[in-house]
């Protein structure tokens, strides 16, 4: 699937799965009764960052940034959304598995949704969510007429530079938030 030499790594303590984009390696986590598809969407998903996530391009966007781990996360939910899509049109077969996997993770509580409001969850985290479980009608996740821009910009992004702008813009105005908010 890789189209290249990557190393694989199945790691009982990870808690979730990843790539290093640099030293091209793919960590599963080893989950009790894990599925198949849950183990598919994991590999095909982590995939699709190595094949498409460009290291080079990727260490660019991060110099200058003053808050990097916030930036890396915005980003990272942006890309996302954009490298799912991606693999799905590679692989049509592994959108089955995307479908079964998010709603196995939406029933475990995996992303810690249970007795909360979505509509109270920041722009970022609904955005996440949104392309992780509304994308299949497992949430309505609402957007106010101004954040339904990134929705559709998230759906239509081409590239990773798409993903930079996009994550660039969502950046400044959490950073402007939270700036306030230290005030």
């Amino acid at each position: 699937m890789a189209s290249e030499d990557i190393r694989v790594e199945h790691n009982a303590s990870a808690e979730t799965a990843a790539f290093d984009i640099k030293n091209r390696c793919l960590i599963l986590p080893v989950w009790k009764d894990m599925s198949n598809s849950m183990y598919d969407m994991l590999v095909a998903h982590e995939v699709s960052h190595a094949l498409n996530t460009p290291f080079e391009e990727w260490s660019e966007a991060l110099k200058g940034v003053k808050n990097v781990a916030a930036f890396k996360q915005i980003c990272n939910v942006v890309e996302d959304a954009r490298i799912e899509r991606l693999i799905k049109e590679m692989y049509p077969g592994v959108r089955k598995d995307f479908v079964r996997a998010y709603t196995k993770l939406h029933e475990q509580d995996l992303f810690e949704l249970k007795d909360k409001n979505l509509k109270e969850l920041n722009l970022i985290d609904r955005l996440n969510i949104e392309y992780k479980l509304g994308l299949f009608g497992l949430v309505d996740v609402e957007f106010s007429d101004d954040e339904k821009q990134y929705v559709t910009r998230m759906g239509q992004t081409k590239t990773f530079a798409d993903v930079v702008e996009i994550a660039t813009e969502l950046f400044e105005d959490w950073d402007e938030n939270n700036e306030s908010d230290d005030s």
